[in-house]
């Protein structure tokens, strides 16, 4: 047999350049005589070095640690001083980055994950927090806990300010996203508007008027009212948004029909606690009422709020059990309004501790009671969001309780089709797939 051609040698060949690249691609670690593969770095190493592209953990410009050495190397590790402190600011700037992508949650989520909860919850009480720390305190609460309380309710008022206030936008976005106002009971948004503006005008009067101030105090033994300024500007900015639950049922829906699908329950509410609220106040400027009775009248409002709480909540209910679905309700709204009405409650039980009197709870019940109405029915819509309806569906059967002008769905087929292609509607009006011209 002959022996095999000798094999011609690679004047090209650069040993030292091939030795380089094996080098680059299988980094080895000696130890001893042995060779090993390196081991895999540890998250915390891996988020150092992550943090040390944004900031060099240095002094002079000089690393102070050594990539040779041991992977489990904490911040200490680092030189500590100098431009250390740029990685605090790195650090503080993803903390603001969360922060700020925490606030953002409410207003584009529809999951209800818990995860979102937590943290859209979390960072739009730490907003509230910062409020309450730089806004002016009740100069009213020098009681046993002076001054030290006028902090804690402070912070407490401006977290459930913060949180009720939120509550309307995610509804108000949800709409404006699905371009309809499918799932939103149109009795629910007529009551919600009346209510907010009953509201309005009782804690206005109680905040800014100084004759029913002084009406008050004469009422209840010297004693100040419990209304603060961030519960009038909360009453105001949700009276603004329902409003905006008004214009997007009549701008996405049936428009001014809308009205005629109200319930009967709903006309005499809107009839009843209207006409008094508007013929009450002639009265009294007329002399035909005594004059003392203007703080009776905006209590009276306080009340009709209650009533609108109470029935506009059952009308979004019956909606969600009839169409067996939650799908066109955020229920983000129930997640803010229900942390609110805690803190809401909280702050009127401590107020009245501070004080050592009951007369910041019985001279504003109206407070008092939307807060266990809020978590009554936040319970129910938590109970058929999550347990009894937690499939999201869009195409509901609608005609069993026609709400909110919006179009309509039979069975499984929309009879609004929005479509970029010709659609030929049969003679006899059954729409199938043949209709559609590909």
């Amino acid at each position: 047999m002959d022996p095999p051609p000798p094999i011609e040698e690679d004047t090209n060949f650069d040993e030292e350049q091939h030795q380089q690249y094996r080098d680059e691609k299988t980094p080895l670690i000696r130890h001893g005589s042995r060779k090993t593969e390196p081991r895999r770095p540890s998250a915390q190493a891996k988020t150092v070095k992550q943090l040390s592209t944004i900031s060099d953990y240095s002094t002079g410009g000089k690393r102070s640690f050594d990539e040779g050495d041991d992977d489990d190397k904490s911040l200490s590790n680092y030189s500590i001083g100098g431009e250390s402190v740029t990685s605090l600011k790195s650090l503080a700037t993803v903390s603001l980055a969360n922060f700020r992508e925490g606030l953002q949650i409410p207003f584009y989520d529809e999951s209800g994950t818990r995860e979102k909860i937590v943290w859209g919850l979390g960072s739009l009480c730490i907003l509230g927090t910062i409020l309450g720390l730089i806004m002016p305190k009740n100069i009213y609460l020098f009681g046993k806990w002076y001054p030290y309380y006028r902090w804690v309710s402070s912070i407490i008022g401006y977290n459930y300010f913060v949180l009720w206030s939120v509550c309307f936008y995610p509804q108000v976005l949800l709409n404006y996203r699905r371009k309809s106002t499918q799932g939103l009971s149109s009795d629910f948004a007529i009551l919600n508007f009346m209510g907010w503006s009953f509201y309005s005008a009782y804690l206005g009067s109680m905040y800014f008027n100084d004759e029913i101030k002084r009406m008050y105090s004469e009422r209840f033994a010297n004693e100040s009212s419990s209304v603060q300024s961030n519960d009038v500007a909360f009453s105001f900015h949700a009276m603004i948004l329902s409003f905006i639950y008004l214009v997007q049922i009549f701008y996405y829906g049936e428009g001014f029909f809308a009205v005629f699908h109200l319930k009967l329950t709903t006309w005499v509410l809107v009839l009843g606690m209207g006409l008094p609220s508007a013929i009450v106040p002639v009265l009294i400027r007329l002399g035909y009422l005594s004059y003392s009775r203007w703080l009776d009248y905006f209590y009276i409002l306080s009340f009709f709020k209650i009533c609108c709480t109470l029935t506009k909540y059952s009308k979004q209910v019956m909606l969600n059990f009839k169409r067996k679905s939650t799908s066109g309700w955020n229920i983000w709204y129930n997640f803010l309004e229900c942390s609110g009405g805690s803190l809401s409650m909280l702050q009127i039980v401590l107020d009245a501790m501070d004080m050592n009197d009951l007369t910041g709870i019985t001279g504003n019940m109206a407070k008092f009671a939307l807060g266990f109405a809020t978590l009554f029915f936040d319970g129910i819509f938590f109970t058929q969001h999550y347990i009894l309806y937690p499939h999201k569906d869009e195409s509901v059967n609608d005609d069993a309780d026609k709400e909110g002008g919006i179009p309509r769905v039979i069975g499984a087929v929309p009879t609004h089709v929005r479509t970029n292609s010709r659609l030929h509607v049969p003679e006899d009006g059954i729409v199938n797939k043949d209709s559609f011209d590909e």
